[in-house]
């Protein structure tokens, strides 16, 4: 989500080398012990989850009174609601996927801050400012304007939720079944924390209010993605794969169960929704399901189709750009699209993929444009001077 996200999103690799092999050693004999450079399964997920964080925006938009409309836009969000999860879990999944075991220190670290603290310092004054005198999200008192920071500046708070993950990294255990093992236990752990969080009756007491309000801030709640994410990593790394149609064929059913499931039963229904959504527990197999379809799935389908290939590649190179900036080109064309958006269906569905497709594409190119000049640091880029190789500025992804 920053998506980096690494949130938001680690970035991808221009369709020809993404599965490259890598560099022949010295002698003539390759070197067995390292991966391809990028994994296009990554590369794939990154991009619809990428997607995916535009439409849980845009389907709020869209009229949802009552009836039909609020069935059809209340499920829609809920359901793209895994992409800041699968960005989780793409935190995992790279990191592993290229570090393997390596020990990983302050060079790491430093590297890690510049695409998530970096962002979130840059861009968190702008979008209170913005939230204040445009969108009017923020209210004019020190009250509203305090509680907006405390909750991580809007959508940046994943920036903020990233570098916790990445300090976790460096004490990950080393080991592939020992990272296996973990991943099965930590997801354990996520739904039960998630479970208590919205099933038990907390009441008002400060830390209650802590997990109720702020959970989503904390690498607790995450933690399972991250572990299945280095599990997946390490696996990957070994050159395996695995069948996509299990997963493919678990993503109606976990869907169904999510939203099945009333919120009648919950002590705290409030906070099952908006940001807390994230935070459901049958929103684990959900992810988990549709990340290991596009991971293992969309590869093959993409090998078919060049151009949405390249298309995706792109989405994915600059997916942390699209995260940071969409919200405001969002709530530019959403208001040239008010009408139609708050309009029944089925009038508001094509508002909705007109907004979708507006706000991605602006976005897209905006965080090309930024990634040319010395601003390319506030969405986690390195500044692309001319003097690069033609073309590759606008394709090119590197390593995770």
């Amino acid at each position: 989500m920053s998506v980096t996200i690494d949130a938001k999103a680690p970035s991808a690799a221009s369709a020809p080398d993404r599965d490259r092999q890598s560099a022949p050693a010295p002698g003539g004999a390759a070197r067995l012990d390292r991966p391809p450079s990028r994994h296009a399964g990554a590369d794939a997920l990154r991009a619809v989850a990428a997607v995916a964080v535009i439409c849980v925006h845009t389907t709020h938009w869209a009229l949802q009174d009552t009836g039909a409309d609020r069935a059809v836009w209340y499920g829609t969000t809920l359901l793209v609601r895994f992409c800041v999860p699968a960005f989780v879990l793409l935190s995992g999944l790279v990191l592993a996927y290229r570090y393997g075991a390596e020990r990983l220190g302050g060079a790491f670290l430093i590297r890690r801050v510049r695409r998530s603290l970096v962002p979130w310092l840059a861009w968190a004054p702008v979008f209170c400012i913005a939230d204040l005198f445009w969108t009017g999200e923020i209210r004019m008192n020190p009250g509203s304007v305090g509680d907006w920071w405390s909750l991580g500046g809007g959508h940046l708070y994943y920036l903020i939720l990233v570098p916790q993950l990445y300090l976790l990294m460096v004490v990950w255990p080393r080991h592939r079944r020992t990272a296996a093992t973990l991943a099965a236990a930590l997801l354990a752990v996520q739904v039960g924390l998630d479970t208590f969080r919205l099933y038990a009756p907390l009441g008002g007491a400060v830390w209650a209010q802590a997990v109720l309000n702020h959970g989503f801030e904390q690498f607790p709640y995450w933690i399972g993605y991250f572990a299945a994410g280095v599990a997946a990593g390490r696996f990957l790394r070994m050159r395996r794969s695995l069948p996509a149609w299990p997963f493919a064929l678990a993503v109606p059913l976990s869907a169904f169960l999510l939203l099945w499931v009333d919120r009648a039963g919950m002590a705290s229904p409030l906070y099952a929704d908006g940001t807390g959504a994230f935070l459901r527990p049958l929103m684990v197999p959900y992810v988990l399901a549709v990340c290991g379809a596009c991971i293992f799935g969309l590869p093959a389908l993409l090998a078919r189709l060049p151009r949405l290939d390249r298309a995706t590649a792109l989405v994915s190179r600059y997916s942390l750009g699209i995260y940071v900036v969409h919200p405001l080109l969002l709530a530019a064309f959403g208001r040239l699209l008010g009408r139609s958006l708050h309009s029944h269906l089925p009038v508001s569905v094509f508002a909705v993929v007109a907004l979708t497709a507006l706000t991605g594409a602006s976005a897209l190119l905006v965080s090309m444009l930024l990634a040319r000049t010395p601003l390319a640091v506030t969405i986690g880029e390195s500044w692309m001077r001319a003097r690069r190789e033609p073309g590759r500025e606008l394709v090119g992804r590197r390593a995770a």
